[in-house]
């Protein structure tokens, strides 16, 4: 959500600014569906302005909506359908934990003489504004939406934190080719408890508890995780290159959790996890960005700043 308006050279419609009357631009509430391998998006939007209508339906204008995610720096923008649902996908592997969408109506083509019945005359009297392609003339402030999915590591394939209120310890679930639930197909997903979701969520969340804490999750969480997935890509012999489809030896290969794994050992040097004399705790913390010195570090920095807020305290 933006915390103040942005100027632009000709009226644009928004809750921001009171350049039209009588008009709204709006998303309806988005929602979205799981694949094995893609989050599909469905969108739709509420648009009253006849005037904006027209240009729309007389091509000289379009909506389009801007995805981006900030955790992997994936930006993309689509083509929305006119006033009925767009249904966009996204390859899971391009995105994580939350996706920011915002709808915008941008001009297709140069129009000499842009002037609407619905601009506020109080603004702009009779004023007509010279339209460039790309410019736009309507725009709301965007939603976020919060995904299943969390990228832990990019480099290290993807790793999903979920809730199971029917257990009472964690497990943990690595997909295999086969995956038919779609909700664990191509990742490794850990499993908590309630209490345990429920601390782990606080402690992503608070500004005051987030800073530094990150690091230490996903060593206490992902470190052994992917330890264990380095084991079963070794003795899964996921090297095999055999093109036998009975083939059973090789049941992680093609997910997405193995084929990232394989990628970011090649990437650090490791082309065969059996003849490397790293290891495989080693090479876990190492995809991993040396997590085990970040965790130590932030978490002695956190007890240090606590330690003193309790010293000026007495």
């Amino acid at each position: 959500m933006k915390s103040k308006a942005t100027e632009y050279p000709r009226p644009v419609l928004n809750e921001y600014l009171n350049d039209f009357t009588d008009s709204r631009f709006e998303v309806c509430d988005p929602t979205f569906e799981e694949t094995s391998d893609a989050i599909i998006l469905s969108l739709s939007y509420s648009l009253v302005c006849p005037g904006i209508e027209k240009l729309i339906c007389e091509g000289f204008a379009k909506t389009i909506v801007r995805v981006t995610c900030d955790r992997t720096s994936y930006r993309e923008a689509f083509d929305l359908n006119h006033m009925t649902e767009t249904k966009v996908s996204i390859a899971k592997n391009l995105i994580a934990d939350n996706v920011d969408i915002q709808c915008i109506i941008v001009s297709t083509k140069p129009y000499a003489s842009y002037i609407l019945d619905e601009f506020n005359k109080n603004y702009f009297g009779d004023f007509k504004f010279t339209l460039r392609k790309g410019d736009v003339i309507a725009n709301e402030p965007g939603t976020k939406i919060k995904l299943h999915s969390i990228l832990e590591k990019s480099a290290a394939g993807v790793v999903q934190i979920a809730i199971d209120p029917n257990i009472d310890t964690m497990k943990v679930r690595y997909a295999k080719k086969s995956e038919e639930n779609s909700k664990y197909s191509n990742y490794i997903t850990i499993l908590l408890p309630q209490k345990e979701h429920d601390a782990y969520t606080k402690l992503r969340a608070k500004r005051h508890l987030k800073f530094g804490i990150e690091r230490f999750l996903q060593s206490a969480l992902v470190l052994p995780v992917i330890v264990e997935a380095i084991v079963l890509i070794r003795d899964g012999e996921l090297y095999d290159t055999s093109d036998d489809d009975d083939d059973d030896s090789n049941p992680y290969l093609g997910t997405i959790w193995a084929e990232s794994i394989i990628s970011a050992l090649a990437r650090k040097g490791v082309d065969d996890i059996s003849d490397t004399n790293m290891n495989i705790v080693e090479m876990a913390n190492m995809i991993l960005g040396d997590v085990t010195s970040d965790a130590i570090n932030n978490l002695m920095k956190k007890m240090t700043d606590w330690s003193n807020i309790r010293h000026e305290e007495d």
